[in-house]
C-alpha cells in the first residue's frame, strides 16, 4: 500500500498535522521542521492558504476554521452521534456523573460527544482526540462487541503496558457481565463504566460513565449499570430509526 501513495499529498498532510501541533508556522520553520526546500514549504502553505485550510497573516500560516467545519460535517453525519447525542445529556442528569459518547475508527477510539454538569475533566480536552482503545471504558466495551477476527486485528497492534493475553482476558470479562470498567488505566483518578452500542450486529459506538470516585463502580455500581444500560438500549432504537 505505501508504494501507492502520493509523495506530493503525504507531504501536505505531514504540513497540516506539524501546523496543527505548532500552531502558526513560517515557510522556514516548516521547512526546517519537515526536512523540506523552502520552495516546497512555500508552495503547500500557499495551496492550503488558496483552499481556505490556512490562513496567511504576514507570511506566518496557520489552519484555518475550514477544518473545523469539516469535522463538524463528518461528525454530523455520523448515525452514532445523531443518535445519542440527547441520551447523553439525559444520562449525565440522571446520575450526576459525566458521560462520554466514543466511536472506534482504525483500530484507535475518539470520543465524539461528551456531557455532564460536573466532569472530573474538561470535555473539551477529549473531545476530537484519539485515545487509547485498551485502557478506556469505551474501548474496551467496543473491543468485547467487534468480530473476533477484528478485535484480534485492534489488541494485536494496540501496543500500550498492557499484555495481549491479558487484554483478552479482561475482553473477556466484559462479554461476561455486559460493561467495560476503567479503574484510572488512562487517566489517574478517574473511573469508568461502558457500553457499546450494537445494532444488527454492527458496532457503531459505545457509551460511558465517568467519575472520580470509585463510588461509580463499587457502591453506585448497580445504579450504573441500570441506568447506562437504557442509556444504550435508547440509542440503539434511534440509530434503528436513522439507519
Amino acid at each position: 500500500m505505501t508504494g501507492n501513495l502520493v509523495g506530493a499529498d503525504e507531504t501536505l498532510f505531514r504540513i497540516v498535522e506539524a501546523m496543527a501541533g505548532a500552531g502558526s508556522m513560517g515557510v522556514t520553520e516548516v521547512a526546517t521542521r519537515l526536512d523540506l526546500t523552502k520552495s516546497t514549504a512555500h508552495r503547500h502553505l500557499q495551496t492550503l492558504a488558496a483552499h481556505g485550510y490556512a490562513v496567511n497573516d504576514g507570511g506566518t500560516y496557520r489552519l484555518s476554521h475550514q477544518w473545523f467545519h469539516l469535522g463538524t460535517a463528518v461528525k454530523s453525519s455520523d448515525p452514532f452521534y445523531l443518535a445519542s447525542r440527547r441520551e447523553l445529556v439525559v444520562l449525565a442528569d440522571r446520575t450526576g456523573k459525566t458521560v462520554w459518547g466514543a466511536v472506534e475508527e482504525m483500530g484507535e477510539l475518539m470520543f465524539v460527544n461528551g456531557a455532564g454538569a460536573r466532569p472530573t475533566h474538561n470535555p473539551d480536552l477529549l473531545i476530537g482526540n484519539w485515545s487509547s482503545i485498551t485502557e478506556t471504558a469505551a474501548g474496551k466495551a467496543i473491543l468485547a462487541a467487534l468480530s473476533e477476527e477484528r478485535t484480534a486485528e485492534i489488541v494485536e497492534n494496540a501496543g500500550g503496558e498492557k499484555s495481549i493475553e491479558d487484554i483478552r482476558t479482561e475482553l473477556e470479562y466484559v462479554r461476561t457481565r455486559g460493561y467495560a470498567t476503567n479503574l484510572g488505566e488512562r487517566i489517574s483518578g478517574i473511573y469508568a463504566m461502558g457500553m457499546a452500542v450494537v445494532v444488527d450486529d454492527s458496532v457503531f459506538g459505545a457509551i460511558s460513565l465517568s467519575s472520580s470516585s470509585d463510588d461509580l463502580i463499587t457502591t453506585d455500581r448497580e445504579a450504573s449499570v441500570a441506568a447506562l444500560s437504557e442509556a444504550v438500549e435508547r440509542v440503539e432504537e434511534n440509530v434503528s430509526e436513522h439507519t
